[in-house]
This record gives structure tokens, sequence and C-alpha cells, in this order.
């Protein structure tokens, strides 16, 4: 049985017609506005993945230890380094070990995002942003984009995972205004519903900075017995606790291949890591 992504088509409308640039790595990680903060949660170590890594991350968000554009799931070496800082900041052991002391201090200091009535920084009239404005100018900010995300993507839900991606190699094509390279990979994965498969791909990366990675590619996904269907997609890169991390869409062509029907004209969303990380592709509804 294949398991679609319950996003919502909106979000990829959105992003297809040009704000496909205001997406960061917590895209993929965004949670609701309050965030829930169970202070008997499971203790939590360096390593530890899932939606409870990314309900410990949005608490340091909230209480100023980390940007939101860390907050990925992933509890690696920036993640503990947050905690340790707020362990010390709270005269509790700073050993970057979650534990009962460590989430009772994160639960009690958990807030709620600032209300439309209450946010710390309102548009007064002329557009002069100030803390306090008189009550019959205050205007409500504008909602984000990113609201359309209610919940982080669950893996269980991914179509598609590969762990072992083989680099192919790589040319430089221009180096002025930006570095734009292009390179080659090979993945091999799982796709459910199929098996073992093969996903040769092409990126034409323009490093726009140190912190961003902007990138188009192509590229075939491949069963073993020869049966293949093509992709194209685009896509940015963050760096995330040293590793370039990519947020994509995905548009898979027209296929005859029986066995992977399933993705005919279908879109979605990717995430896939750089080197030996982990890759995963949600189809939407």
């Amino acid at each position: 049985m294949i398991i679609k992504s319950s996003l919502t088509l909106s979000l990829l409308i959105v992003s297809t017609v040009g704000i496909l640039s205001h997406f960061s790595t917590d895209s993929f990680a965004q949670t609701p506005a309050t965030t829930t903060c169970d202070p008997n949660a499971q203790t939590l170590v360096k390593g530890n993945t899932g939606e409870i890594v990314v309900t410990l991350q949005n608490l340091l968000v909230e209480d100023g230890y980390m940007d939101r554009h860390f907050v990925d799931g992933d509890f690696g070496p920036g993640t503990e380094a947050a905690v340790k800082q707020f362990q010390t900041d709270n005269s509790l052991t700073a050993d970057g070990i979650v534990g009962p002391a460590t989430w009772d201090i994160l639960c009690s200091t958990a807030v709620s995002s600032p209300s439309n009535e209450t946010s710390g920084l309102m548009n007064c009239a002329g557009d002069i942003a100030a803390t306090s404005c008189p009550a019959e100018t205050l205007q409500t900010p504008e909602s984000s984009v990113y609201k359309q995300i209610t919940a982080p993507l669950d893996i269980a839900d991914s179509i598609y995972s590969a762990h072992k991606t083989k680099f192919l190699g790589s040319k430089n094509i221009s180096s002025t205004p930006y570095l734009v390279t292009e390179e080659h990979y090979s993945d091999r994965g799982i796709l459910k519903g199929v098996g073992n498969v093969t996903n040769n791909q092409t990126y034409i990366s323009t490093y726009l900075s140190d912190e961003l990675i902007q990138s188009t590619g192509n590229g075939t996904i491949a069963t073993q017995d020869g049966e293949s269907i093509a992709w194209i997609n685009s896509a940015l890169g963050r760096p995330v606790n040293g590793t370039w991390v990519f947020n994509e869409i995905i548009l898979f062509n027209n296929t005859q291949s029986k066995s992977l029907a399933l993705l005919n004209n279908s879109l979605g969303l990717v995430k896939s890591t750089s080197g030996n990380g982990s890759d995963y592709i949600w189809l939407l509804n």
C-alpha cells in the first residue's frame, strides 16, 4: 500500500509560482504556533530523531537558543550545543542529555506564539515598526506561508528512501557572478510497493552564498529489471549542523512501466542530505 502525504496541494502551488525561494530547512519540520510540551517526555540524547526532537528544537527556538532554520528533527551537534547552553543558563548539569529536569524547565518556560493582538512587533501607521503603537493604529501582521504546514513530514509516510549515495563527479560551469556546477549522483534506495531501485541524478547548482544553494535537477528512477521513470525538480539547500540539507519539489514524468505507474505525473516533496545522508520523497495528494 502506498501512503501519500496529507500536505495540501496549495503548498506546492505557492512554491511553484515563485515562493520556493522562501523555503528554509525548517519547512519540513514546522509545527503549529503553540508547541505542546510534556515534562514527562522520553530522555533524548545526541543521535535521536523524530517528532519528539522537533518538539525539543522548537522549544529551544522559542527560548532563543536555536535558529528556526535548524529545526530538522535530528538531534545533532548543534542541538546538543543549544541544550548544554540552556542547561548552563538554568543551573542544570550541562551534559546535553534532555532528561526529566531539563524537560521540566523547558516546559515551564514554553510559550505560545504571540497573538495578533499582543505581538511584540507591530506595524504602526506609516509603516513604522515599533514595540507599542496607539490602539487605533495597530495592524495585524501578515500571515506566514509556512502556516500551511501543520505538522512535520513523517519518514514512515515517505514513498522513497535512500541511504547510499555515490558521487559520480562534477564540473564547474561558471564562476561569476556565482559559482555554478553540474553534479552527478546515484542513489540506491527503496520505493514502497516496488523494492530496490536506483536513482540517477544530475543537478545544476548555483552557490548564492555560504548559506544558500539553488538547484534544478533531473534524473531517472530505475528498477532492477530495467523499468524506469524520469523526473525533474527544483531545490534549495542550506547548511544544517555542518551538512547541506536540500528541500525540493519534484515532478515525475509519464511511464509505461507497470511497477512504477504509481509515480505517473505525480508531484512530490523531497528532503535530501549531502554525502551519505538519508534522502526521502513524499507524494502530494
